[in-house]
């Protein structure tokens, strides 16, 4: 059995996934087609993710693939409508599959099967938190169990990812740069007097700001106090990041008043808000919450397939952890050939995971590609820039010099999970870096480059069976340095997806000033 699910145009953040099964379980393949035009957030028919996906499970032709699976907007009669009411692209292979073996399923339910299916969990409450679904849904409330997913409830009103959009565009990051605001917002707690009234009225699934935002558009209609500098901006970012956390502990406990449920899924662009996440894992309200790395529209591709799999095939749910390493493999050799394209490095094979902890002991800047790329917009060791989390100066450097990004941007720290509760006030793991705690106190100095101005970090802990080299990597500074924490960052500069090949990743290697790459088993270190 070969299910193919897809996220295509008019959306954002297109890409493919793949599930198959010969008889002895399910593989999978996912991959953003970003990461292959290298266009952020790309809107492009996912043409290429779809043959990566082919060739990393062995699917020859279209001929094998027993079901298409994808999501609408607004009109499910016709593949080819958007919400514009243009045509998307018509020289396609969609052409080549008999409309028997197509699916075309509501964006908010793939969220939730996209979360529900990749838990840990038999039962949970699922929460779907975003802009626009396929129907105007902007907040959806799912039963998820091994029977299925059922919609309880959902709202059609301007809610919460919609205001925390509309903030965003006012201070001036754009569209789909909400992950700015949620850093910036800790610098704007203690300055200026208020900007905003939301005015948001809270009822049962709904969080409802139509009297601040325009309708049909990312625009604020209620008057507001001028946002001029940088301290109104960053209180901006801080009023509607307050507003996110009190509209998401409300739709959490709705949920569990709702569904009774002892574990809540997380799903939607909203998801992403680890801040707001920690606040409702902290609220006592569940006994514990998962939200999957692709939490965002990038996970719609992964939600489809597993619908086509559990949903339509009603294949049941295997009892394993999915890995979030599912992107294309890529050989030895594959890795030879790509470092025969460039020069201005020099090639160490011998020694190289020696030689690559030595130099983030020494302060030095360290790319890594390694294995199956992570799905989700945040880097997870096998696409990852890597540095020293103990001179408080890193994070300056790294975003000037290698980021090219605003200065008050901060960096993830990684951490050996027996060690978590040493440095961060958090009783579970945090693998996905989805949930912000308190950096302890005695701590903040010790691994300053990682902890926010506010005291938080956005938390990634690892174990030797989900992250294998990069547990590694970790535990050898650990022994160098005597902290069990290095500085994470995505490989990638501001505006460009993270890198996928290994041509991708020697570019960016080399027009940055990263000191080395380590990529496989081969370290290269650059030339003066």
């Amino acid at each position: 059995m070969i299910i193919l699910g897809l996220h295509k145009d008019p959306w954002h953040s297109t890409g493919a996934a793949m599930v198959r099964d010969d008889g002895d379980g399910p593989r999978i393949a996912y991959v953003a087609e970003e990461r292959f035009d290298r266009v952020k957030d790309s809107r492009a028919f996912p043409q290429r993710s779809v043959h990566a996906c082919m060739r990393e499970l062995g699917v020859n032709g279209l001929d094998e693939i027993d079901l298409v699976v994808m999501d609408y907007i607004r009109d499910q009669s016709d593949w080819r409508a958007d919400h514009f009411k243009t045509p998307c692209r018509q020289d396609v292979f969609l052409s080549e599959i008999a409309p028997e073996r197509m699916v075309v399923a509501n964006h908010h339910l793939l969220h939730a099967y996209a979360t529900f299916c990749t838990s840990p969990f038999d039962e949970a409450a699922v929460l779907v938190v975003d802009g626009r679904g396929s129907d105007n849904e902007t907040q959806s409330l799912f039963m998820a169990s091994p029977s299925g997913i059922a919609l309880i409830d959902k709202s059609r009103r301007i809610g919460v990812g919609l205001l925390y959009a509309a903030v965003t565009q006012a201070i001036g990051f754009g569209l789909l740069q909400e992950g700015k605001t949620m850093g910036l917002a800790p610098y704007g707690a203690s300055t200026g007097n208020p900007i905003f009234e939301f005015g948001g009225v809270f009822d049962a699934i709904h969080t409802d700001y139509s009297g601040f935002c325009a309708a049909g558009s990312y625009e604020i209609a209620s008057p507001h106090r001028p946002i001029e500098n940088f301290d109104d901006k960053a209180r901006a970012a801080w009023e509607v990041q307050q507003e996110c956390e009190r509209a998401m502990l409300h739709l959490g406990h709705y949920a569990m008043q709702k569904t009774g449920a002892r574990h809540l899924c997380l799903s939607g662009g909203v998801a992403l808000n680890s801040v707001a996440n920690n606040k409702v894992l902290r609220s006592g309200w569940f006994e514990d919450i998962f939200i999957n790395p692709a939490a965002s529209d990038t996970g719609i591709a992964l939600g489809a397939a597993l619908y086509g799999y559990h949903g339509v095939m009603r294949r049941p749910r295997h009892s394993f952890s999915l890995s979030p390493f599912l992107g294309p493999a890529y050989s030895a050799a594959d890795l030879e050939r790509a470092i025969e394209k460039f020069s201005g490095f020099r090639v160490v094979s011998k020694n190289a995971f020696r030689r690559a902890s030595e130099m983030l002991a020494n302060n030095l800047i360290l790319g890594c590609f390694q294995g199956r790329s992570e799905m989700g917009p945040r880097a997870l060791g096998n696409r990852s820039i890597l540095m020293s989390p103990l001179v408080a100066q890193n994070k300056d450097v790294l975003n000037a010099r290698v980021k090219h990004r605003e200065a008050f941007r901060p960096f993830a720290p990684a951490c050996l999970e027996e060690c978590a509760q040493d440095y961060f006030v958090i009783d579970r793991p945090s693998p996905y870096m989805l949930l912000v705690p308190e950096v302890r106190v005695d701590k903040r100095a010790v691994i300053p480059a990682v902890t926010h101005m506010d005291g938080t970090a956005r938390l990634q802990t690892l174990t030797q069976e989900r992250n294998g080299f990069f547990y590694d990597l970790v535990s050898a500074f650990h022994r160098h340095s005597g902290v069990p924490v290095l500085l994470n960052t995505s490989f990638n500069v501001a505006g460009e997806p993270i890198v996928e090949t290994p041509e991708d990743a020697i570019r960016c290697f080399l027009s940055t000033q990263i000191d080395a790459l380590l990529l496989g088993q081969i370290l290269l270190i650059k030339t003066p």
